[in-house]
C-alpha cells in the first residue's frame, strides 16, 4: 500500500486551498490543470470533454505553448475507440486514476493508430487520467502526459485524494457564477424600474455600487464618493441618524421616514431597511416629479393629444380642457377617441392610469 509523506500532505493541502479559492468558471479548467501539475509533475496536463454519442472531443491544455488545433481534436476524436482509458471509463464509470500502462505495454501502445496519429507527435509515451462525474454520454477527464517515465503509485494516490475536491470545486464555481448572474439580472431589472439596492457593511460602507446607483449618488448628493464603497457624507449622516433611532430602546420607535431629495424634475427616495439578521440595506427609488405634458408623447401621441391627456390625468372635464387649450368640447372628445387606441385602453379612467404611470405620479 502506497504511503504519502508529510511533504506530500503539505503539497496536497496547499493544492486544495488553491482549488477552492478560484471561482471563475471561465478560467477554472486551466487553473485546475496548473495547480494539479504542481502535485503530479508532467510535461503538460489536459482537460478533455468527450461526447461518446457523437465522438466529438474538446481538449484544453494548461500551457499556452501546447495547444490543440481544431483539426487535431478531430483526429483525436477519430481514434477514441482505441483509447484504453476512455474505453475503461465508458464500461465501468470508474473515475479514479488509471494509467496507460495498466492496460497496454509500450509496444502495444505504439501499434495503435491513436499513438501514431496523435500521441507520437506530442511525444506522449505515458499517461495517467482521472474522470469527473458527468452525464452517461459524456466523459470529462484530466490527463497527465509524460515522455520519459511512467507515473508512480504515489502520483496515482495523490490524484485519487484530490478527485472528490475537483468535483466539488467545479460545482462551487458553477453555483457561484449562477448567483452572480442572477444578482446582476436582478439589479438590471430593478434599475429598469428606477430602483436599486445598496447592501451596507457593518462599517457603513457599500458592498457593491452599480453604475446606475453611482449616477444617482452623484446627481442627488453633489458628487461621487471619494473612496470606493464610501457613501456621500450627507447620506452617511442620514444613515447614522436612522440607525441611532432604531437602536433606541425607550419605547416604540418612530416610523421610518425615507430621505427624499429632488433635482431637476425628479425625486430620489432612500429607505433604510433591515433583515432578521440585522443586515442594513438602502432601497433607492427614482421618480419623475415634473408634470409635463411632453412626457406623454413617449406613448406615441402628438403634442396636442399629449396636452389633452395631461389635463385628463389632472381630473379636468372636457369643458375645462377645452377652456385651457382653447378647443371645443367636440375637438377634445375627438382627441380622446384617437388617444384610447394608441394607449390600448377603452375609457377615460384607464387612460388616466396610463398617463399617471408615465408621469410618475401617484394614482389617486
Amino acid at each position: 500500500m502506497t504511503r504519502l509523506t508529510r511533504r506530500d500532505f503539505t503539497s496536497l493541502n496547499e493544492c486544495t486551498r488553491d482549488l477552492y479559492a478560484h471561482l471563475d468558471v471561465q478560467t477554472l479548467s486551466r487553473h485546475i490543470l496548473a495547480v494539479l501539475r504542481r502535485v503530479v509533475p508532467a510535461e503538460y496536463v489536459s482537460y478533455n470533454e468527450v461526447d461518446l454519442h457523437t465522438s466529438r472531443a474538446m481538449v484544453a491544455v494548461e500551457l499556452s505553448t501546447v495547444s490543440f488545433l481544431p483539426e487535431e481534436e478531430h483526429t483525436f476524436a477519430s481514434y477514441l475507440h482505441e483509447h484504453p482509458l476512455i474505453d475503461y471509463h465508458r464500461r465501468t464509470r470508474d473515475g479514479w486514476a488509471v494509467k496507460l500502462s495498466d492496460f497496454l505495454t509500450p509496444d502495444q501502445f505504439h501499434r495503435l493508430a491513436l499513438y501514431n496519429e496523435v500521441y507520437r507527435r506530442r511525444r506522449v509515451e505515458f499517461q495517467m487520467a482521472i474522470t469527473l462525474p458527468a452525464p452517461a454520454s459524456l466523459v470529462i477527464g484530466i490527463a497527465f502526459n509524460r515522455s520519459q517515465r511512467d507515473f508512480s503509485e504515489r502520483d496515482r494516490c495523490c490524484l485519487n485524494v484530490l478527485r472528490p475536491h475537483l468535483h466539488q470545486v467545479t460545482e462551487n464555481a458553477a453555483a457561484f457564477t449562477q448567483v452572480q448572474q442572477d444578482t446582476a439580472r436582478l439589479r438590471q431589472e430593478l434599475e429598469a424600474l428606477g430602483s436599486g439596492v445598496i447592501v451596507l457593511e457593518s462599517c457603513g460602507r457599500a458592498r457593491i455600487l452599480t453604475e446606475q446607483i453611482r449616477q444617482w449618488l452623484t446627481a442627488y448628493f453633489g458628487g461621487p464618493p471619494r473612496q470606493t464603497g464610501t457613501l456621500p457624507e450627507a447620506l452617511q449622516c442620514w444613515v447614522r441618524q436612522q440607525q441611532a433611532l432604531l437602536a433606541q430602546d425607550d419605547g416604540v420607535p418612530s416610523p421610518r421616514v425615507p430621505l427624499v431629495v429632488e433635482r431637476q424634475g425628479k425625486r430620489l427616495s432612500v429607505r433604510l431597511v433591515t433583515d432578521t439578521a440585522g443586515q442594513y440595506s438602502l432601497v433607492l427609488q427614482e421618480q419623475r416629479t415634473a408634470r409635463s405634458a411632453s412626457a406623454l408623447q413617449a406613448l406615441g401621441l402628438s403634442q396636442r393629444q399629449a396636452e389633452v391627456l395631461f389635463w385628463v390625468a389632472q381630473g379636468k372635464t372636457n369643458a375645462e380642457i377645452g377652456t385651457i387649450l382653447h378647443l371645443s368640447n367636440h375637438t377634445v372628445r375627438k382627441h380622446l377617441e384617437r388617444i384610447y387606441p394608441k394607449l390600448g385602453v377603452e375609457n377615460r379612467i384607464a387612460a388616466t392610469h396610463r398617463a399617471l404611470e408615465v408621469l410618475g405620479l401617484p394614482d389617486a
